[in-house]
């Protein structure tokens, strides 16, 4: 999940080295295909493929999403097309819903473009096989982290008013259900499978919290005049609905509790110190821990909602080199994603792209988050 301002900001980014040593060392690194230099958001499929979004940053055109198989063998996904108007499509979140479709969080505002171009998008699938895309949601300022959760669609909005940039600002969460749009019926095999169905009419959200599909927001800088001009980004969600927000400023974990309408009822900071230097991208585990990058500090850590307690998983200087690189060293990382005993992380190096790019693995086997995080 990113934050289109880094350019604008990292030099007065304060990267702290933090004095406890890893847990892991990469296990190797996946080597992406030339010109595929961003990779960000990643989701599991249902035949536990890993689909990775490669957002197009800094030039105009369409975007790949990749599939990364059971063997790690990365191969071309979906093409994603550009925005009409901007030229560039940006995708950061990405979840598959109940329905066997993927939706997706396209970042204009990370494209180039803060004036409420952002977007949510669908792509269709048939058989477990995409086939079509198709626009669902407009207006939003800069769609970030995405998740799925009880047919309910949940984007993080790192920022609501592109005219303010001063801390602190207001920063929240959408919530759109899937029974909203459209039902997709899959074209038939055969001859008719080229034909493509109809799209969904977009549905356009009002700006600046006024519209009712933005359930939850917050402020990012409020107590610390000094934070990192970036609001919410990662999200994630819990077995029983706990929504979980990365603050990434404020270096804080949101907690967010729903009541039986839908309601925030409350919310609170799962994490009163902070180790690390930014949340970014995250992930819930099934026990209900917290897996998450470290943009600013280069990092993954592991977090324990209940008590706040923080492990130190994987961190090595910024900027690589390609050797490194080749071996799975930590290049700006963004998002993790969990697949059996491993953890991928994905490099999306903003600040100094360069070849190679890569996902990260690394063998969480052998560990004892119970234990480690009690």
């Amino acid at each position: 999940m990113k934050h289109f301002i880094f350019a604008l900001f990292i030099g007065t980014f304060p990267f702290c080295v933090n004095a406890a040593e890893p847990l892991l060392k990469p296990e190797k690194a996946i080597i992406l295909p030339e010109g595929q230099i961003h990779p960000d958001g990643m989701t599991v499929s249902s035949s536990g493929d890993i689909i990775l979004a490669v957002p197009v940053i800094g030039t105009k055109g369409n975007a790949q999403l990749l599939k990364i198989d059971a063997d790690d063998q990365v191969e071309k996904y979906f093409e994603l097309s550009a925005h009409p108007e901007t030229g560039r499509v940006t995708p950061l979140g990405i979840s598959f819903g109940p329905d066997g479709n993927l939706y997706i969080a396209d970042s204009q505002c990370l494209g180039g473009n803060p004036n409420h171009k952002s977007r949510i998008l669908r792509v269709l699938h048939n058989g477990g096989k995409p086939y079509q895309e198709e626009v669902l949601v407009f207006g939003i300022v800069q769609a970030n982290g995405l998740e799925i959760f009880d047919g309910k669609i949940y984007v993080a909005e790192t920022q609501i008013d592109p005219q303010i940039v001063e801390l602190p600002f207001v920063t929240g969460v959408f919530r759109f259900g899937i029974d909203e749009f459209r039902p997709v019926t899959a074209p038939r095999r055969g001859r008719l499978l080229r034909r493509t169905v109809e799209t969904q009419e977009p549905l356009y959200v009002s700006p600046y919290q006024s519209d009712p599909h933005f359930v939850f927001n917050f402020k990012t800088g409020e107590n610390d005049p000094n934070a990192q001009k970036v609001g919410a980004n990662g999200i994630g969600l819990a077995k029983d609905g706990t929504l979980y927000v990365a603050n990434f400023g404020d270096k804080k974990i949101v907690e967010v509790k729903f009541d039986k309408n839908g309601n925030a009822a409350s919310h609170r900071n799962v994490n009163t110190e902070s180790p690390f230097d930014s949340v970014d991208g995250l992930k819930v585990c099934p026990k209900g821990y917290i897996f998450f990058a470290d943009y600013v500090g280069n990092a993954v850590w592991a977090l324990n909602p209940k008590n706040g307690k923080t492990v130190l998983l994987a961190k090595n200087a910024l900027n690589p080199d390609a050797e490194q690189k080749k071996a799975g060293a930590l290049d700006r990382c963004s998002e993790v994603c969990l697949r059996g005993t491993k953890l991928y992380v994905s490099n999306i190096d903003l600040e100094t792209p360069d070849s190679p790019s890569t996902v990260s693995v690394f063998n969480l086997e052998g560990l004892d988050f119970d234990e480690l995080l009690k």
